[in-house]
């Protein structure tokens, strides 16, 4: 029988970068417990090859690999191969641009028309009541996924934006969800606009270098490049095998919402950033913007991953935020094709993780929620802090 999690005092979060965060005998039994269910998960489905990581506070509590990098790359994989983020870029996207407002290069209130004057909505006003907090949380109003479908194709900024007036948002700027990847990549026209630098560069030179990030990258071609990486795997049927298949380049177009590459340790990094521990390079202020439950996604409620575990679910920028008891989880997922990447963290309860796939399997969900139902079966010391973010919240 696992023994519930002894969890951080109040003041984990503010603790050094330098404090050792001890593990206790019934986390180090949960941790042992996971990476049971990781192994069976792997061989139960086959999955060709995968790696997690546990962060607790500022040190690496366990990392694990499994498999090959490909089913015609039979080379193992290990700590640092590379895997495609998909989603979970959104990410580093949002906290890159958290970085600039930083820096005052823009505001979260700025309209993002001030940055694109040539995005156009059906009618007059509508564009501009759009400001860049709303393109990176999902709260523009406008339909789910608009003109997705034009990443398979030649997709060009100058192109795909004039498809934008013919769309009429179906709420105002922050009242409903609806979840983009061609609008959130808006940002990387506001950030070279605004700085005069491309997205990489700047992601590049504010985070993954500072961060020692040393196999992270951005994009299709440093994907190729690259030659410890992971390949993607997908089946022709259900109860098919896996087969290797080839890179798209089609949500390598919109790199802040889906075209980051890393390995388990560059995530190691990014998680070590998320608990509060690299100030230096991700202020606590920045962390507490982005963690804003900004629009409520009742739609993560019902979802078969999430269903009948979590009591309530909002976007912030660039992260899920979901409750589940008295605990906040911060959360987000990656999907494209032939890959699977899931991160979360409690800030509280100074714990992260991350999983990578190289092969479509709902198996990382279902092992992403039994870890955290593993860990989160007492309440949390700082049970305040998400109703209180709540007030503000429409």
């Amino acid at each position: 029988m696992i023994q519930p999690v002894l969890f951080f005092l109040a003041l984990a979060f503010v603790i050094s970068p330098a404090t050792a965060f001890a593990k206790s005998t019934s986390q180090a039994k949960i941790e042992r417990e996971f990476a049971l269910q990781f192994k069976k998960a792997m061989k139960t489905n086959k999955i060709p090859g995968a790696a997690y990581v546990i962060v607790r506070g500022d040190k690496v509590s366990a990392i694990q690999t499994y498999g090959v990098r490909g089913k015609d790359d039979n080379k193992a994989i290990n700590k640092e191969t590379s895997f495609r983020l998909a989603s979970v870029s959104k990410t580093f996207s949002a906290e890159l641009a958290a970085l600039m407002v930083n820096k005052k290069s823009f505001s979260w209130e700025d309209p993002i028309v001030e940055y694109i004057p040539e995005f156009k909505l059906k009618n007059a006003g509508q564009a501009e009541a759009i400001t860049i907090k709303h393109v990176l949380s999902h709260s523009s109003g406008l339909m789910p996924n608009a003109f997705d479908g034009y990443l398979k194709g030649r997709f060009r900024f100058d192109k795909i934006i004039s498809k934008f007036e013919a769309l009429e948002p179906y709420c105002s700027p922050g009242a409903c969800y609806g979840y983009q990847n061609v609008l959130f990549s808006f940002i990387e026209e506001v950030l070279k606009r605004s700085t005069g630098k491309a997205y990489a560069d700047l992601m590049e030179q504010m985070i993954f270098a500072p961060l020692a990030m040393k196999n992270a990258s951005v994009g299709y071609t440093a994907y190729q490049n690259t030659v410890n990486k992971a390949h993607p795997h997908i089946k022709v049927s259900r109860k098919g095998p896996w087969h290797q298949v080839k890179v798209k380049p089609d949500f390598y177009k919109v790199e802040s919402a889906a075209g980051i590459n890393a390995s388990i340790t560059d995530m190691s990094k990014w998680l070590v950033a998320q608990l509060g521990h690299t100030p230096d390079v991700i202020p606590v202020n920045l962390l507490e913007t982005v963690r804003e439950p900004i629009v409520r996604t009742t739609k993560d409620l019902r979802g078969r991953t999430w269903k009948g575990t979590i009591d309530d679910a909002h976007y912030g920028i660039g992260w899920r935020v979901y409750q589940y008891n008295d605990d906040i989880l911060y959360f987000h997922s990656g999907w494209v094709e032939g890959f699977r990447a899931v991160i979360a963290y409690s800030k509280d309860k100074q714990i992260g993780m991350v999983m990578l796939a190289n092969a479509e399997s709902r198996s990382i969900d279902k092992l992403t929620v039994n870890f955290w139902r593993l860990l989160l079966k007492e309440p949390s010391v700082k049970s305040s802090q998400f109703a209180a973010n709540l007030t503000a919240v429409k």
